[in-house]
């Protein structure tokens, strides 16, 4: 293309590209054919098709490394609260706060509070409410523990009656498995250790117990995270990091678990409906759970 200045002494009347106007200044009317513009644009396409899936993974990545940093903290406040505790491991189940509450844990703290998928008695509060975290008198990492955002994976943009949903990490079941009534709940398992003191870890290999799991976002309820020693699902681990999810374990480190059966990607990725979802194989997944949540008595 030919080099066009706003000098009247390099315009030249031949050039077909600039025509000088009337003016004492012409200025260049060069542009842009169809043909050249519609190159541009494929160009442009072309870079955005390559950057684009690298830019995806970029982000995913961030957000694993910020679920993995969440995981560290509630690990270390689980060990703290032990540590100030004589070795009592910290309650956990569910529950929701008030009187008359169908679920309500009086003057029990939890980890920290939260329910089921029910709209009745307030209980949905412990999807959506940030006080159930952060507010001592509700939860007891909150001594640990003040930012609501470590409780949540970045990659969890999921909400419970049009409100965003607080928490996306739960406790292992078998952790101190407590509720005020003395009861349980159908995904515990009496022939199996349900873990009240530190000291009770010398059953099993802590580096072997999930302690925090991260739940599938349509999946999260109770604090504790349901594991059925036979039979079915309970709840269902997140996919959302490359079809894999991250779990941290009672001696302290972190694990990235990428799941390998169809139908646990599936489920996660679907609305919830019941706690009853029978275990299809293969069992690759939900074995994998088992294997690292107890132990037999």
């Amino acid at each position: 293309m030919v080099a066009c200045y706003n000098n009247p002494v390099n315009l030249r009347a031949e050039n077909s590209c600039c025509r000088p106007s009337e003016r004492a200044w012409p200025r260049c009317t060069c542009g842009f054919t169809l043909i050249e513009l519609l190159v541009v644009i494929a160009i442009i396409a072309i870079l955005a098709a390559l950057l684009l899936p690298a830019l995806s993974t970029a982000k995913e990545k961030a957000h694993r490394a910020k679920s993995i940093s969440n995981l560290r903290q509630l690990s270390i406040a689980w060990q703290l609260y032990a540590d100030d505790n004589e070795g009592k491991l910290v309650a956990n189940g569910y529950g929701t706060a008030g009187v008359g509450n169908p679920d309500s844990v009086g003057d029990t703290r939890l980890w920290v509070l939260g329910a089921t998928h029910k709209f009745q008695s307030g209980q949905f509060e412990g999807l959506t409410n940030a006080n159930y975290l952060t507010d001592p008198k509700y939860a007891a990492f909150a001594d640990y523990l003040k930012s609501p955002g470590v409780y949540k994976c970045p990659a969890d943009r999921s909400t419970f009656g049009g409100l965003p949903k607080i928490r996306t990490y739960a406790l292992n079941g078998y952790l101190n498995w407590v509720k005020p009534d003395g009861g349980g709940d159908f995904s515990q398992s009496p022939a199996h250790v349900n873990f009240h003191k530190q000291s009770d870890l010398a059953l099993a290999n802590p580096a072997g117990i999930l302690q925090f799991i991260e739940s599938a976002p349509n999946w999260i309820c109770h604090p504790g995270f349901g594991i059925v020693m036979s039979g079915l699902y309970y709840q269902f681990p997140a996919v959302d990091h490359a079809n894999g999810g991250v779990q941290s374990f009672t001696d302290g480190h972190v694990e990235y678990k990428k799941w390998q059966d169809a139908y646990t990607r599936t489920m996660a990725r679907s609305p919830f409906v019941t706690h009853l979802n029978f275990a299809f194989t293969p069992l690759q997944d939900l074995n994998w759970l088992r294997e690292r949540t107890t132990v037999l008595k």
